[in-house]
């Protein structure tokens, strides 16, 4: 399989206030950790990492956040926010049409941080184009493949029934990241490049 641009696998972290617990919606949501990787378009082979902590601005990270995630407050507390990681991140990710950009359940982690990005007046489009590459639809036709459910998923739950499980940490960005592009490379290569 051979790709007209890299790829690159994001993967948010947030915080949410304490009402929410298990029900954060975007507009409720601050990113507290950004991880990705790029992926050669050619090999599939992680070429390169992003990862930070962001310190929130308007939803403090909260016990239920800390338990799922391993993230205090105290890890944040000396962290740039939003406003300065975020213009990392996309320096990183590069000029617009070098990449794509993908995300194991893109519905929550690209609205969120074109949220993010829209709100400290960070231009998203100027290297992010379009959509996103959903890697949930790539795990469902690997199941669906290998005669394994496809409803009622988690990427931890299909790295299970993928045999890779035991590789990834959950929870963390640059690792649920990891986890997301080896669903890729398995689909396409018939292994993950670990």
């Amino acid at each position: 399989m051979r790709y007209t641009t890299d790829i690159v696998v994001i993967d948010l972290e947030a915080s949410c206030p304490a009402a929410d617990q298990g029900n954060n919606t975007i507009d409720r949501s601050s990113i507290i950790e950004i991880g990705a990787v790029r992926l050669d378009r050619r090999s599939l082979e992680i070429t390169a990492t992003f990862s930070e902590l962001v310190r929130p601005e308007d939803y403090p990270l909260v016990p239920f956040i800390t338990d799922i995630t391993g993230i205090s407050p105290e890890m944040v507390a000396d962290k740039d926010n939003f406003a300065e990681v975020g213009r990392r991140f996309l320096e990183w990710y590069g000029p617009r049409n070098k990449a794509i950009i993908a995300a194991f359940g893109a519905y929550y982690d690209i609205p969120l941080l074109r949220k993010e990005c829209a709100r400290y007046g960070i231009d998203y489009r100027s290297h992010i184009a379009g959509g996103a590459f959903d890697l949930r639809a790539v795990a469902t036709v690997w199941l669906a493949t290998n005669n394994h459910r496809t409803s009622g998923l988690t990427l931890g739950s299909i790295l299970e029934k993928m045999e890779l499980a035991e590789h990834f940490t959950a929870h963390r960005a640059v690792e649920d990241a990891r986890a997301a592009a080896a669903v890729l490379q398995l689909h396409h290569l018939g292994h993950a490049l670990i």
